[in-house]
């Protein structure tokens, strides 16, 4: 059976109030961004919800950017409560976007290892759980290793994983929507080596790098993505009938899949060709034949969704598109300041037939 994506629900706590206090952080410094945001979980080993044998482990979690060593920290309870874990958390000193839990004497049974993360430059932090069970005979959970840790769109990679089922295949992707990156198979010993470039699509910033194989062993590894492809932006745009008679609704979800903070966002819905509108989610501005929805500040992750019904009497095809624009840092000059641009990206539905 194969595992998909990982699941990021720790990242989407509380996210309206997030992005104000987002909007609200300026920093005072020559060089601080106009803009920022609480850390982003992009990859953690084991991932989570793994199995790992009863033994002294290392506990890795990798954010998107570099973390206060004295602010940021990480417990291990059991599920119930009853029992904590001695343990010792602090960052990876070849890297402080990685903050490392090590795990002293556990005991069999499933814990959840609960994080509060502070972004150094900001402040700003958030907190999440992985879950995780020692059992005496499970065996060193898959690992892969990417390398270089940094690239841009194009370049090679080296991709190197242990752990995996024996001789059997094996897919990677890259980001948060799972681009494809490349296929192999494992060898006798469930390793892999190869090499892959990244696709041109995959945005600016600090992306997962999953492999999975036929059996569903899952490990997931991390590469800085620098400037990366366009948009940083996607939205999916999915229609179904219903829920009245003559009618369709539809959903758009716009996804920040890169490190950029971005602001003034306009999320637009058009009326679908001979649609009238029924209805709309709270919030959304009426303008002529769109829908719209504003978010002060988008930050990585999903937001929303949205969504709008209309009566039909033919199949409608929903059409919107994504407005957005990240300022550029203030005072920050060279090659590490990103730049200010005001952008877009579209996204259509299948036809959708009214519900009958």
């Amino acid at each position: 059976m194969w595992r998909g994506d990982v699941r990021q629900s720790n990242q989407r706590v509380t996210r309206f109030w997030r992005s104000w206090i987002a909007a609200l952080a300026v920093v005072g410094s020559a060089c601080a961004p106009s803009l920022a945001a609480p850390p982003y979980l992009v990859a953690s080993w084991p991932v989570d919800g793994d199995r790992v044998s009863v033994r002294a482990h290392i506990v890795e979690l990798t954010f998107n950017q570099a973390l206060h060593p004295d602010a940021t920290w990480a417990t291990v309870f059991s599920e119930d409560g009853s029992v904590t874990l001695r343990t010792r958390a602090s960052l990876d000193p070849a890297d402080a976007r990685r903050l490392q839990v090590r795990v002293f004497d556990p005991l069999q049974g499933s814990y959840e290892v609960r994080w509060h993360a502070v972004a150094a430059d900001s402040g700003l932090a958030a907190e999440g759980v992985q879950r995780l069970s020692f059992r005496d005979d499970s065996p060193s959970p898959p690992r892969v290793d990417i390398s270089p840790g940094t690239a841009e769109s194009g370049e090679r990679l080296e991709l190197v994983g242990k752990g995996f089922a024996q001789n059997a295949p094996l897919a990677l992707t890259i980001g948060d929507n799972a681009l494809p990156l490349a296929t192999t198979q494992t060898d006798a010993s469930g390793k892999f080596n190869l090499e892959a470039r990244v696709p041109p699509s995959v945005p600016l910033g600090l992306q997962p790098v999953s492999a999975i194989d036929a059996e569903g062993h899952l490990a997931v590894g991390s590469v800085a993505v620098r400037w990366g492809g366009w948009p940083p932006v996607v939205a999916t745009d999915t229609g179904e009938p219903g829920p009245g008679e003559g009618e369709v609704s539809f959903t758009l979800t716009p996804h920040n899949l890169s490190d950029y903070v971005l602001e003034h966002v306009r999320v637009v819905l058009k009326d679908p060709e001979g649609g009238e509108l029924v209805g709309a989610d709270p919030g959304a501005l009426r303008q002529g034949d769109t829908l719209e929805w504003q978010i002060p500040v988008m930050e990585r992750g999903a937001f929303g969704p949205y969504h709008a019904t209309y009566r039909a009497t033919r199949p409608a095809i929903s059409r919107a598109w994504i407005e957005f624009r990240h300022r550029r840092e203030r005072g920050c000059i060279g090659g590490d300041c990103l730049p200010a641009f005001i952008s877009h990206s579209t996204a259509d539905s299948a036809p959708v037939a009214p519900d009958s």
